[in-house]
């Protein structure tokens, strides 16, 4: 079997874009994935990056070759090692595909060749519950909401601001104003009152604010039984990020901008986190998320996955989440069919299996998952062939 050609689409989807690949073999067997740039900045960049990485290192190889294909690519693109997010974005997205076409010829779901599910259904917290709220009181109602559909997890970006762009806007410049923080904190305190003890709160501080800033927070804010505070600090700084760690009880979590395994190594060196959170579709692919999760399970932490793309990456999330001992929620955005301008890009999404919290590990070959080509026509980006 060989790969005879690529088709990468662009799709705005709601409040991200979607940067997808498929790739085609001479036996008609398709894999798909997506490069892990759906929000911020990038999506062309990555695109251009994956035609590069795909015309140089993938057209006319045979598949199965999972392991050489991703060391060819990081050992002869210069900018993969020790690399950022676009080439790790758009290595991602190839070594996807590569083990959606395993799966698909063997037959077997992809959480089947990496040993097989642990588990028949995977824990989800939901996010994007809270888009449109600002008093404490917004926050409380959407809160409870929330929970009646089913949740027993919420995150939120209590240090957030609405935003035309981003949806919502982090601190800038590494300061909030201190007339704020009483704001912050009262968003916390209004939302455990509302929801109460069993359901459990999740923050985002989106790595915007020094650490004397956060331990400020923090400290008005731990006796509300908190599970994590994501990306405290700038994760550039992995010491800072273990400043705060050893400074409150609350535990740490990161690694949506952590790219690969170096990157956690550092951080976990350091007892930085508590959790490790990779975005499977950034930090290298599933055998790197796969390696990441090892990792983590040696330092004794959890893996809750970062997830934040297109229901792809919903999917490709999915399978690694089935088959790590050390798995302990997976991000989850109930309300994302709502967004402005949303185009699904799969024709069997797994987003509609969740019910009461919790999601059916897929069963169908490969990813499990199939392109809308119809839906995806007018954002068809780039096509390669041998």
């Amino acid at each position: 079997m060989k790969i005879e050609q690529a088709d990468i689409y662009l799709a705005p989807t709601g409040n991200r874009r979607a940067v997808l690949l498929e790739l085609t073999t001479d036996t008609g067997i398709t894999g798909i994935g997506e490069a892990g740039v759906a929000y911020g900045i990038g999506d062309r960049a990555a695109a251009a990056m994956l035609g590069d990485m795909i015309t140089r290192h993938v057209l006319g190889r045979d598949p199965a070759k999972i392991g050489a294909i991703w060391h060819d690519i990081y050992d002869l693109s210069f900018w993969t090692r020790n690399g950022g997010a676009i080439s790790y974005a758009a290595l991602s997205a190839i070594e996807h595909a590569l083990w959606d076409i395993k799966g698909k010829a063997a037959g077997l779901p992809v959480h089947e060749l990496f040993g097989g599910a642990m588990r028949e259904e995977l824990s989800v917290y939901a996010n994007g519950w809270w888009i449109g709220c600002d008093t404490p009181d917004d926050y409380a109602r959407a809160g409870v909401e929330t929970v009646a559909r089913g949740f027993s997890g919420l995150k939120f970006y209590p240090l957030g601001l609405a935003d035309p762009v981003s949806v919502v806007r982090h601190p800038m410049r590494r300061s909030l104003d201190a007339r704020f923080i009483p704001l912050v904190c009262d968003r916390v305190v209004a939302l455990r009152e509302a929801v109460g003890p069993s359901v459990e709160i999740m923050l985002d501080f989106g790595g915007g604010l020094t650490t004397d800033q956060v331990l400020r927070i923090c400290r008005r804010i731990e006796h509300l039984d908190v599970l994590f505070i994501e990306e405290a600090v700038d994760p550039s700084s992995p010491e800072a990020m273990a400043r705060v760690a050893a400074g409150t009880s609350i535990a740490m979590a990161a690694g949506e901008r952590c790219q690969g395994r170096a990157a956690f190594e550092r951080i976990m060196r350091l007892d930085a986190i508590a959790i490790a959170q990779p975005d499977i579709c950034n930090t290298g692919g599933l055998m790197e998320a796969r390696m990441i999760a090892g990792m983590a399970e040696a330092n004794n932490l959890r893996v809750a996955p970062h997830n934040y793309g297109s229901t792809l990456a919903t999917a490709i999330s999915a399978q690694l989440s089935a088959v790590i001992p050390n798995f302990m929620v997976l991000e989850y955005f109930p309300d994302y069919d709502r967004e402005p301008a949303y185009l699904e890009v799969l024709e069997n999404p797994l987003e509609p299996t969740v019910r009461n919290g919790a999601m059916p590990v897929p069963t169908g070959a490969g990813l499990g998952v199939s392109l809308d080509h119809a839906a995806l026509r007018p954002h068809h980006h780039a096509n390669y062939q041998v």
